[in-house]
């Protein structure tokens, strides 16, 4: 399985199961009952992923009484899992989870709903407004992914909105959309990105949308970027400075003054 559950402060924790889901430590004032009750709650995941593995009738309805656990991870793990062995379940059961109040399930829940979002507006939207008001950047940044190819107004403005986020990851996921279509975000912000964002990764992807934008006007926001002080941002930017100048018109001669013939015409 490759979708990872994410905690909430960014910090990977050591995986709880072969199959690298990350839990998160459960805060509790006395350290032997935090032991105890970490315990059952990864032997709980165990026990899902045991499940999975020999998913049967009986094995996913299992699985899925467990999404209302108290624990955050075993509802993630929940989600996660029985999107492998049961996915029309899970993705029934992830649009319920949108909404939990724990930023890792949300995110687990945005991972198993993502490719549903193209077909279905009203999921788009939510997924949408999720990109720009959750409170966990991690959701923010996946509902981002999960809505970048989808032409729509109202995702367009969320993914346009992502680009003034507070953490640089979700910006980049903004630029990131913006690089694989182009025309998706406004070119103006991007160049104040590419001149001005502290974090040089997304100067360079700002760099590598104005290169794939087509727009002339770029080049001389590229040439200024050649004297970044990061290497892979002055690389990116050389680069898309030289795809605008190979793919704009020359430009237009100015035709020859007609002649006459007349006295005076120079004929």
């Amino acid at each position: 399985m490759n979708l990872e559950a994410v905690s909430i402060d960014g910090r990977r924790k050591p995986p709880t199961n072969p199959r690298d889901i990350v839990a998160a430590t459960i805060l509790v004032a006395s350290m032997a009952l935090s032991a105890g009750c970490r315990g059952d709650e990864e032997a709980t995941i165990q026990r899902i992923h045991d499940l999975g593995r020999k998913p049967t009738e009986p094995n996913r309805n299992r699985i899925a009484d467990l999404v209302h656990d108290p624990d955050r991870d075993v509802r993630a793990n929940v989600l996660l899992v029985l999107n492998e062995v049961d996915p029309v379940r899970a993705k029934t059961l992830a649009r319920a989870a949108l909404t939990d109040v724990d930023g890792v399930v949300r995110g687990a829940s945005v991972e198993v709903v993502a490719s549903e979002a193209a077909g279905d507006l009203e999921l788009a939207h939510a997924l949408a407004a999720m990109a720009s008001q959750d409170a966990a950047w991690q959701v923010r940044r996946r509902a981002l992914d999960a809505i970048a190819g989808i032409d729509d107004p109202g995702v367009k403005e969320a993914i346009v909105a992502a680009l003034s986020d507070s953490v640089r990851h979700v910006r980049r996921a903004a630029l990131e959309a913006g690089s694989a279509h182009p025309g998706l975000l406004p070119l103006d912000r991007v160049s104040d990105l590419c001149a001005k964002d502290p974090d040089w990764e997304n100067r360079e992807a700002a760099a590598r949308v104005l290169g794939a934008s087509g727009d002339p006007a770029s080049a001389a926001v590229l040439a200024a970027a050649e004297a970044d002080p990061n290497e892979f941002v002055r690389a990116e930017a050389a680069r898309g400075r030289r795809s605008l100048e190979r793919s704009s018109p020359p430009p237009a001669s100015v035709p020859a003054p007609a002649h006459d013939g007349k006295p005076g015409s120079g004929v």
